[in-house]
């Protein structure tokens, strides 16, 4: 065989093992809208629409929308917008990055046996990674249910570990992440049950100086929103 002769079987081998993933939106409630690749324009969303990599979701007011790909479920809250930045797959393992650029999601990892998923959410300062877990995450702001995250930002080149049950938030200006400890200390208070949501004390503060803030669309009203 000659070397041009593998050459052209490696590639095809690899053309076949490395794939493109898609999402599909199996909810839609309220507005949601999609900017599909390549597309200039926005749609309604539908449920069944198909999403392939580089699509944008925008959800409005008391309006979601719940995104499966592979095993990953990834609940988009109101007044939020992401981008589906890579979905792939090679070789058993699905990587899937999305960029949040504004709001709050819920994420759920659940690779079937023999298979692993590597998920990153990408906020404008800080990463969220994960290849198994349950977790919120609002650009700033950690609650994990299920598993560990790996939370920090590689401009910083610092990222700690938060586990079930645990919070953690991010510096907006250096995106420094916060050691879980650190949350309970700035909340002072107990951690909170998975089931809450703990953001930072500065939101916390910054919300309550913001005259007629409704409390819909700002995370930091109080220390604690509950799902």
């Amino acid at each position: 065989m000659t070397k041009k002769s593998l050459l052209c079987l490696v590639l095809l081998f690899t053309a076949f093992s490395i794939s493109a993933q898609q999402a599909v939106l199996t909810e839609v409630v309220g507005t949601v809208e999609v900017r599909l690749a390549g597309s200039a324009n926005w749609v309604a969303a539908r449920q069944g629409m198909i999403l392939s990599e580089a699509a944008i979701i925008s959800t409005g007011f008391r309006s979601s929308a719940l995104i499966q790909t592979g095993s990953s479920v990834i609940t988009v809250r109101p007044l939020t917008r992401l981008t589906l930045s890579e979905l792939r797959t090679a070789a058993g393992t699905e990587t899937i990055n999305v960029g949040l650029q504004a709001g709050r999601l819920r994420v759920e990892v659940s690779p079937p046996a023999g298979t692993r998923t590597n998920l990153e959410v990408r906020g404008p300062v800080v990463t969220a990674s994960t290849r198994g877990t349950v977790f919120e995450f609002d650009t700033l702001n950690l609650a994990v249910q299920e598993g560990t995250i790996q939370y920090g930002s590689g401009a910083t080149g610092f990222a700690v570990l938060v586990d079930a049950g645990r919070t953690s938030f991010a510096d907006e200006q250096s995106g420094r992440a916060a050691l879980p400890e650190e949350t309970a200390v700035a909340e002072l208070r107990p951690q909170q049950p998975i089931t809450s949501w703990s953001v930072s004390a500065p939101e916390a503060v910054n919300a309550a100086e913001i005259p007629g803030a409704a409390a819909e669309n700002t995370v930091g009203l109080s220390a604690t929103v509950g799902f």
